[in-house]
Order: C-alpha cells, then structure tokens, then sequence
C-alpha cells in the first residue's frame, strides 16, 4: 500500500469509516522506504498503528478495535493493490 485507503470497520455493532495510511521511512539519497506501519484514523482521531511482519502483526493504541478488526485489517493491508498500479502489472 502506498497511498491512504479508506476501510469500514466494524466495532460492536457500529460502523466507522477510517483511514489506513502506510508509514513510510526516508533513507539515502531521500529514497522513501516502506516500514510495514500503518496509521488507522477515524473522524474521531488516530484509533492506533498496525505492524505488519510477514504473517505477524501488532497494534498499538489506547484504542482497541479487538483481535477479530486487527486481523481483518492486517489481511485488508496484504490483500490490497493499488488501483493505479494494477493496470501495470497485467
């Protein structure tokens, strides 16, 4: 994922709109690397930060969208293609 990507997620019977935005890192020569951590945003503010390593994952946050939304999103994050990007690699 490069760019922010707008995600439903489903917390006890409510749905919320948020925001998933990749973390990027600036290394030599200003190069940007990806980190493999994701800021999730709602209206309400920053819900937490995922880090996804291979098959694992983590959050971080005073705001727990429970183990079942973590892993949803951390699968969401793996699963997704850019759209601009997509039309390049067929």
């Amino acid at each position: 994922m490069v760019n922010p990507v707008k995600y439903l997620l489903h917390i006890a019977e409510d749905r919320k709109l948020v925001t998933i935005e990749p973390v990027f890192e600036e290394i030599a020569g200003g190069d940007l690397f990806p980190t493999g951590r994701y800021i999730v945003v709602s209206t309400d503010g920053i819900l937490g930060e995922i880090h996804l390593d291979g098959d694992l994952f983590d959050w971080a946050g005073d705001n727990d969208p429970g183990i079942e939304n973590i892993f949803k999103i951390a699968q969401f994050i793996r699963e997704y293609e850019e759209p601009q990007l997509t039309e390049f690699i067929d």
